[in-house]
């Protein structure tokens, strides 16, 4: 069954959004606060969370920040604000959606529905060099190894722990060296056409990644085209 969270402060809120959810068929497990989330998120792996910005505590975006170490599960962001400056710094920081309240409880099920068929669910992989060798499928970039048959990078050997959509835009861009490309475009190549949401969501997922690239000495780095959007380019060690 599809795991739904929700994490909001007002109760009434709460028991509507879990309700509609419910409907659908959805797991769903709620907070009225962060406290226990993160520990949740990391050890019950659910499939969407429904977030409130605003709550006693830890606040939404202090709760974003954390999860986007180490997830890529769609987050939807609610605020009952509605300031441009809470749903660009969400976005920033890597939500996939926003919602200002009041809103309609069946238009979040319905973005919720659009984000699950976004998701791609990431692959298990043995740790098994040669077999990748073997199939041939392996994009090569400087001291960055990418064994596209198990999903696995390495640098130096080195295995680097990636979110799926981390590891979606470092192949393509890997396999496109020297060549720009626009946001909106990698949004085609790791979101899909149907993304809904703010296409600097591209910026937070490079910027995850060259911080984890550079943890590893990686002499693949990825640059920003002003005014344009990236590219993958391998630097001399």
């Amino acid at each position: 069954m599809t795991k739904i969270v929700v994490v909001d402060d007002d109760v009434f809120i709460l028991q509507l959004i879990s309700e509609y959810l419910k409907k659908e068929s959805y797991e769903v497990t709620s907070f009225s606060s962060g406290k226990t989330l993160v520990e949740h998120i990391r050890t019950d792996h659910p499939d969407c969370l429904v977030l409130d910005i605003m709550m006693p505590g830890i606040d939404g975006l202090s709760l974003l920040t954390q999860l986007r170490e180490f997830t890529e599960m769609p987050i939807i962001m609610i605020s009952a604000r509605g300031e441009e400056s809470d749903r660009i710094h969400g976005l920033e920081l890597g939500c996939s959606d926003f919602l200002t309240k009041p809103f309609n409880p069946r238009e979040l099920v319905g973005r919720v529905k659009a984000m699950l068929r976004l998701t791609k669910a990431g692959t298990s992989v043995p740790d098994d060099k040669e077999a990748a060798e073997a199939v041939g499928n392996v994009c090569r970039a400087g001291n960055l190894c990418i064994f596209a048959e198990f999903r696995k990078v390495t640098v130096d050997g080195q295995e680097l722990n990636l979110t799926s959509r981390e590891y979606d835009l470092l192949l393509f861009l890997s396999n496109h060296l020297e060549r720009p490309f626009g946001r909106e475009h990698l949004i085609q190549q790791v979101w899909s056409y149907d993304f809904i949401g703010d296409v600097r969501v591209v910026d937070d997922l490079v910027k995850r990644i060259r911080k984890k690239l550079a943890e590893y000495h990686s002499t693949l780095v990825i640059n920003t085209v002003w005014g344009f959007g990236y590219k993958a380019t391998v630097q001399e060690q």
